[in-house]
């Protein structure tokens, strides 16, 4: 008999999904933090033990990494994988697909424990998610999805048979993911209450675990870098406030639309779904007077904004109601059903992105989409089959196209760096995210400021228009001798790429948008002014402090204070060019 006929139907499903996903996404250019991964990998390569110190140009100069937001087990891996296949962009997002399919797995192992009616209707939802599809790349996000999923699914086994050895195996995934990102840290509590509630106190001591990682986790930070990465990371946090709030909502409304299968729960009548259907033609009929300039760009986009954050505060509203309502009428029998759990996992990682992550991305509510969908699966199975062929249908358009869009986003920077020569010259990149790769494996030098000493006149310098750049010094002139862009197609209409937007969102910048505007330009310029001695002369007097010192030094040495003034911009100078 072949294994095809000896695999439960979903399980086959599971695998044409991976399949496709993984097909999107498998020779997909480096993208956004990408970079920042693969260079930690690199440096963990050469020094295992010490993973948090190496140096990273990611702002306008090299920092530590342990600088940074994230723990490094993650960096492991693709330091790993780094060495087994290489740099090849088919490798390694093959090799992470791992995450890919095992999410989707556990997904469907979920929808089964709950006994879902329709899990092929909700595992399709899922698969083709605008968040999931995008985020597939070398970042974290898919790897902790998949491992949330794992932790969830031990965790009501372990509710569900009363079994230690479940829940133990929920807090041992759980700390593995932690030391992927903290952002997994509310699971801590998840389980903890879970436990609790089902009266088990002893077998509540499973949390000791993860804990324990962390201590450890902490004492390494201590020998490495003398302080805990957790508790005093320098990177901001956002902290609750309505921008923030605004954002989240705006964020999680971009990428799905379940929300209408509440709303039609709420009010289920034939009104209500003649205004659902109704609604989403309408939309679809303005898609293309946008793209036909009928109607402008920047209209529809604030419009398609405003429904993004009603679209999100409506989902969260109506999931807070239905967790009241049920702890209203089942009480003790809701706390100990999964689906309190589930409310607990949506609310905590909620809560966390809200507080602490220093900006929304949809990679980030990527992880309430799958227990979004699983606590509301009753809902799906009570809808009119209309609205959630719609519903469908539009997540798997809206998800093809801004996951194709992305791909070409991600292209423009690999294609147009590789296309770049020129002969003896001295070439300067400037520009993070997938530029930063791609420019550096030709061959450029990575501009950072104390760099600044070392570009001279005529030499060249490419900047990419739209990507997160470190700062030239004012005292460096330019002209622009080229530059590069690229015609907008249907297929970049559905657009991302708005400082990449969709994994970098605020109130006013949604998650994606329409657009019929170039993917980005690339400015090749030569350098014109180079820094002089007056420059380092002009820094000095600006600095009160350092003013002060020379002047006395140079009554001290009984010399004119201008005279040591360009004696010391001159050492300077040649100090700073010759340390190179």
């Amino acid at each position: 008999m072949k294994l095809y006929n000896k695999l439960p139907p979903l399980i086959v499903y599971v695998f044409f999904l991976w399949f496709i996903l993984t097909s999107i996404n498998i020779n997909k250019a480096f993208h956004i933090d990408d970079t920042f991964h693969l260079e930690a990998a690199e440096w963990i390569r050469n020094n295992p033990l010490k993973p948090m110190s190496g140096l990273i140009n990611w702002g306008d100069q090299k920092e530590a990494i342990y600088e940074f937001n994230q723990p490094p087990l993650f960096f492991y891996f693709v330091s790993l994988s780094l060495t087994i296949f290489g740099d090849s962009e088919i490798f390694l997002h093959l090799f992470f697909s791992i995450f890919t399919f095992i999410a989707l797995l556990f997904f469907s192992k979920l929808s089964n424990f709950l006994k879902v009616r329709s899990p092929f209707l909700l595992l399709t939802i899922f698969a083709f998610c605008p968040a999931f599809i995008v985020n597939q790349n070398l970042m974290t996000d898919v790897p902790i999805l998949a491992i949330s999923l794992v932790v969830m699914y031990c965790l009501l086994k372990g509710q569900n048979r009363d079994s230690f050895k479940y829940y133990l195996l929920s807090s041992i995934i759980l700390s593995i993911g932690l030391l992927i990102k903290y952002t997994l840290l509310p699971l801590l509590l998840v389980i903890l209450i879970t436990i609790l509630a089902t009266g088990k106190f002893k077998k509540s001591v499973v949390v000791v675990v993860p804990l324990v990682v962390l201590l450890i986790w902490s004492i390494w930070n201590l020998f490495e870098f003398n302080f805990i990465h957790l508790f005093f990371r320098t990177t901001s946090i956002s902290g609750l406030n309505q921008n923030n709030i605004l954002a989240f909502m705006a964020t999680l409304g971009a990428v799905t639309i379940i929300t209408v299968v509440y709303i039609y729960n709420l009010i289920p009548s034939k009104i209500t779904s003649l205004l659902i259907i109704s609604s989403s033609a309408f939309f679809l009929l303005l898609i293309p007077l946008v793209y036909f300039d009928i109607i402008k760009e920047a209209r529809f986009n604030s419009l398609l904004n405003y429904i993004f954050i009603i679209n999100g505060t409506l989902l969260t509203l109506l999931i807070c109601y239905q967790v009241i309502h049920s702890l209203i009428s089942q009480r003790e029998n809701f706390l100990r059903s999964p689906f309190f759990s589930l409310a607990l996992y949506i609310i905590g990682v909620s809560a966390f992105i809200v507080l602490f992550a220093p900006f929304n991305a949809t990679r980030h509510v990527l992880l309430l989409i799958p227990f979004i969908l699983l606590f509301g699966h009753t809902f799906l199975e009570r809808t009119p089959t209309i609205i959630n062929t719609i519903m469908v249908i539009t997540t798997i358009i809206v998800g093809l196209l801004l996951g194709i869009s992305d791909w070409l986003y991600a292209d423009f920077y690999r294609k147009n760096s590789q296309n770049l020569s020129f002969k003896n010259q001295k070439v300067w990149s400037i520009g993070h995210w997938g530029w930063q790769w791609y420019s550096k494996k030709t061959g450029m030098i990575i501009y950072s400021e104390e760099e600044e000493f070392n570009i001279r006149e005529g030499e060249i310098i490419i900047i990419p228009k739209d990507v997160s750049s470190q700062k030239l010094s004012k005292d460096i002139q330019l002209d622009t001798i080229q530059f590069i862009t690229e015609t907008p197609t249907f297929f970049t209409f559905f657009s991302g790429k708005n400082f990449a937007s969709m994994y970098n969102s605020f109130r006013d910048k949604p998650s994606w948008s329409l657009s019929k505007m170039p993917i980005d330009t690339i400015f090749i310029c030569q350098v014109t002014k180079e820094l002089e001695i007056e420059d380092i002369v002009n820094r000095i007097k600006s600095d009160d402090k350092r003013l002060f010192e020379m002047k006395n030094k140079a009554l001290n040495k009984g010399i004119s204070f201008d005279s040591l003034l360009m004696m010391e911009a001159t050492r300077a100078l040649d100090k700073k060019r010759n340390s190179k």
